[in-house]
């Protein structure tokens, strides 16, 4: 899978490009600020709809212009696909090879995109908020049906706290039932790829750092356990709801359930977040993103798009080292922003391309 070309129009600081792409690296560098992470948000929305940024669609478009749009040309087994979004007032609309989309299923899988950004290593060491939405974003990227699930879910969950609101109960077991039915396939989903991926994680991990430690993933469902709800399914939720109704009808609000899942990163069974030192959270981290790659690799044919959003800067040399050697096997295409080019490891890599930006100007270099 590669992302041959794209054209950006108003889109955040970047008034207008064209930049054509390589097709294993591309290195976009120059000072903050300048609209380097706007082009990888871009490209990951060509590919997901969504930015990885917690941005509304307002906050997408250039200061004083009524709307931004995206053209993306990728090609996949050796099929081209043009894939156009438009952010506006009215919403985001896509096209595929010029024809619009209605169904998500006719979108998504043209650009499979992972995205590593400093975010994402601070999650080791941050609240659950970054650990669940780095699990969604991981689990949708391979799985439509979660994504409409995660919808599903949040358009339940804000009709159910708006009931709550009201402190009225009328209606509130209709929605209670509802939400914990959805939640409860979200958590099994959770559960089902985080099964999946530890092997992948344990085994990188051991080839970052060396030695002997295990690395683990555990899910924490909020308040429950993860055997009470394969055990009991969706009584684990309604049960959970029942014991708290009292407290959410006072503060008006769902206080339990999915949306406040978490998961525990674990070396020889002790937690990093609170166990493990800087290096060995990092260490975790980057097997994380690997073995998403891996997954998802596996699971469509062909490794997905790689953006890298100044790493170099969060890796210190050897693991900045081990990250390009395991990008270097894996033959994908990549995509890095830096403050700073001779931080990168290049070495033994052929071909690559590079790119200038600077005030929203995207220039060869």
């Amino acid at each position: 899978m590669f992302v041959t070309k794209i054209q950006i129009s108003s889109f955040r600081n970047i008034a207008a490009a064209e930049i054509r792409f390589n097709r294993r690296f591309n290195v976009l560098h120059g000072a903050n600020g300048q609209g380097k992470t706007s082009v990888l948000e871009a490209i990951y929305l060509l590919g997901t709809m969504k930015s990885f940024r917690l941005a509304k669609t307002p906050d997408l478009v250039t200061w004083n212009t009524p709307h931004a749009l995206l053209r993306g040309w990728a090609e996949r087994d050796g099929v081209g696909r043009e894939i156009a979004l438009y952010l506006g007032k009215e919403g985001r609309k896509a096209r595929v090879d010029q024809k619009p989309v209605t169904r998500l299923a006719d979108f998504f899988g043209n650009v499979n995109a992972v995205v590593f950004s400093p975010e994402e290593i601070a999650m080791a060491r941050s609240g659950p908020d970054l650990r669940r939405r780095y699990l969604d974003r991981a689990i949708f990227s391979g799985d439509l049906g979660y994504l409409l699930l995660h919808h599903e879910y949040h358009r339940l969950l804000k009709q159910r706290n708006a009931l709550l609101k009201r402190g009225s109960r009328e209606g509130l077991d209709i929605w209670t039932n509802q939400l914990a039915e959805a939640g409860t396939r979200l958590m099994v989903k959770r559960m089902g790829y985080l099964a999946e991926i530890e092997p992948l994680v344990r085994r990188f991990y051991r080839e970052i750092a060396g030695g002997e430690e295990e690395a683990g993933l555990a899910f924490r469902p909020h308040l429950t356990a993860p055997d009470q709800v394969a055990r009991e399914g969706t009584d684990a939720l309604l049960a959970l709801f029942g014991a708290h109704e009292a407290e959410e009808l006072r503060r008006g609000t769902t206080v339990v359930g999915p949306h406040r899942d978490d998961v525990d990163f674990v070396l020889n069974g002790r937690v990093i977040r609170t166990h493990g030192s800087q290096g060995q959270q990092r260490s975790f981290v980057l097997a994380l993103k690997m073995a998403e790659i891996e997954y998802l690799e596996r699971l469509n044919g062909a490794p997905p798009v790689l953006l890298l959003d100044d790493i170099s800067s969060e890796l210190d040399p050897q693991r900045n080292a081990n990250l390009m050697a395991f990008l270097r096997e894996k033959r994908m295409q990549v995509f890095i922003t830096t403050t700073d080019v001779s931080t990168l490891r290049l070495e033994g890599i052929a071909t690559h391309a590079s790119f200038h930006v600077s005030r929203g100007t995207v220039t060869p270099s």
